[in-house]
C-alpha cells in the first residue's frame, strides 16, 4: 500500500499527465491551478478512499480527474449596480453570527433584532450568495445599508408569495418561500400593516425558520396548534430562527409575550 506522500505523488504525476499544473509549493498537499487560481484537492478524503480499496487505485485517479473537469471558471465580477440591486436583508440567531464572526477579523455586518435574533446582509445573486462583511463595505454606514437592503425585499415581495387560508378569527396568513427571504418580510412594515387590516383581534406572528412567515389572530380557534406546529418546525426545519411569537402592535413588530 503506498504511503500518503506516496499516494499524492502518484496523484501529481496523473493530474500532470492529464495536462493540469500542480503548485509544488504546497508539500502536504494537492494544490491544482485551475483557470489561473489555486484550488486545494482534497487530499485526506482521497488517501482515505484508497486505504478502504487500494485495489482501485486507478478508479480513485479516474474520479480525481473527472472532478477537475467539472470545476467551472470563476465568476465575473459583478458590477456595482447588480450589487447594490442584490443587497438583502437576512434574518439568523445571534448564535450563528458568534460563530461565523469567530476569529475573523472582517466581521459580518449586523444589527440585533428580537427573540434572539439578528439581521445580516447579503450579496444575493443567481448562483451564489455572499454575507457582506465589514471590508467590502467600509464607507457605507450601516443604516444606508439596511435601507438599500428593505428596498430591495420591497421590490422581491410580490402577492404570489402570499398565501391566505381561513376566514374571519380564522384566518392565515403565509409568506413560504425556498430562498431564505420568506421570514425576513416581518422587517417590512407596510407590509405588516396590510395583512394586520385582514386579520382580525391582534396579530400573531410566527418565523420558525427563514423560508417560512406566519401571521393569525389570537382569536383564532386553531391558536393552541398553530403554536405548537411553529414550535415543532423550529425544531425540526433547516434554518431555525426562533419558536417565539411576535405581534404588530402601533406600528410595530414586538415580542409576544401571553397573559399568564
Amino acid at each position: 500500500m503506498l504511503t500518503r506522500n506516496a499516494f499524492k505523488q502518484h496523484l501529481k504525476k496523473a493530474t500532470e499527465q492529464a495536462g493540469y499544473t500542480v503548485d509544488d509549493k504546497q508539500k502536504k498537499e494537492l494544490t491544482v491551478i485551475m483557470h489561473g487560481q489555486p484550488m486545494k484537492c482534497n487530499l485526506d478524503m482521497l488517501y482515505s478512499g484508497y486505504q478502504n480499496a487500494p485495489e482501485r487505485l486507478d478508479d480513485i485517479v479516474e474520479a480525481h480527474l473527472a472532478a477537475l473537469k467539472k470545476v467551472p471558471p470563476p465568476l465575473p465580477p459583478i458590477t456595482e449596480k447588480e450589487a447594490a440591486e442584490s443587497l438583502l436583508p437576512l434574518l439568523q440567531s445571534q448564535q450563528w453570527l458568534n460563530q461565523a464572526n469567530e476569529n475573523k477579523e472582517a466581521r459580518l455586518i449586523s444589527q440585533p433584532y428580537k427573540a434572539g435574533l439578528c439581521i445580516v446582509y447579503v450579496f444575493d445573486q443567481p448562483q451564489y450568495r455572499a454575507y457582506i462583511h465589514t471590508a467590502m463595505m467600509p464607507d457605507v454606514p450601516p443604516n444606508a445599508i439596511h435601507e438599500i437592503a428593505l428596498n430591495n425585499l420591497r421590490r422581491r415581495t410580490s402577492a404570489k408569495l402570499v398565501q391566505t387560508q381561513g376566514t374571519g378569527d380564522d384566518t392565515l396568513i403565509v409568506c413560504e418561500t425556498s430562498d431564505g427571504f420568506a421570514a425576513t418580510r416581518i422587517l417590512l412594515p407596510e407590509l405588516m400593516a396590510t395583512w394586520h387590516e385582514r386579520v382580525p383581534g391582534k396579530m400573531l406572528l410566527g418565523i420558525p425558520n427563514r423560508d417560512f412567515l406566519i401571521a393569525f389572530s389570537d382569536r383564532n380557534s386553531e391558536k393552541t396548534a398553530v403554536i405548537q406546529q411553529i414550535r415543532a418546525d423550529f425544531k425540526h426545519k433547516p434554518n431555525p430562527l426562533t419558536p417565539d411569537l411576535f405581534t404588530w402592535q402601533l406600528g410595530q413588530i414586538r415580542e409576544y409575550a401571553p397573559k399568564q
